[in-house]
């Protein structure tokens, strides 16, 4: 969440370097917020050193100036958009990673209970009864679509329960 605001200032502080940029290049020859004119010096100190200008490099320094903001805000937006489209592409790919699994879309078209794609103008074969359905006693349900015959035999109903000297497991050795 952070990765997105982050972002999208990037992208605002850009816009604003932007036009901070065309607003100095508009401005001509400006020092420290007056106009100059001809025959002035502008005199700016930075650490200890101080340069002096004329009218005309005062105003060429505004033209680099400018340029160097616009140029740089920029940058700093494209990069930053592209951060943000990245951050929304990962999490919409997160969100579809998390998404269950196995259903169909809403409103979609639903899929036949076999799972074969059903044709029109044919007779929907019936489902498989779910799990725990109830069912004759020791049946399986013979021919039902996606279902074979069963690989072991169903379990007797009437099994010898464990009691005294009576072992159910038959590998068990005494």
């Amino acid at each position: 969440m952070k990765d997105l605001l982050y972002s999208v200032l990037g992208i605002v502080f850009g816009a604003f370097l932007v036009f901070g940029g065309i607003a100095t290049l508009n401005s001509g020859a400006d020092c420290g917020g007056t106009t100059m004119s001809a025959g002035e010096t502008c005199v700016t100190s930075s650490k200890g050193s101080s340069v002096e200008r004329d009218a005309a490099g005062q105003q060429a320094q505004n033209k680099r100036t400018g340029w160097m903001l616009i140029g740089g805000g920029a940058l700093m937006s494209v990069g930053s958009a592209f951060w943000l489209r990245s951050n929304l592409r990962s999490r919409r790919a997160r969100r579809a990673a998390t998404a269950p699994q196995g259903y169909p879309p809403a409103g979609g078209p639903q899929p036949a209970p076999n799972g074969l794609p059903q044709m029109q103008g044919q007779w929907q074969q019936a489902a498989p009864a779910p799990y725990g359905s109830p069912q004759a006693q020791g049946q399986w349900p013979q021919g039902a679509p996606g279902y074979g015959a069963p690989v072991y035999a169903p379990h007797a109903q009437n099994q010898p329960q464990a009691g005294p000297g009576y072992n159910a497991n038959p590998n068990y050795r005494r």
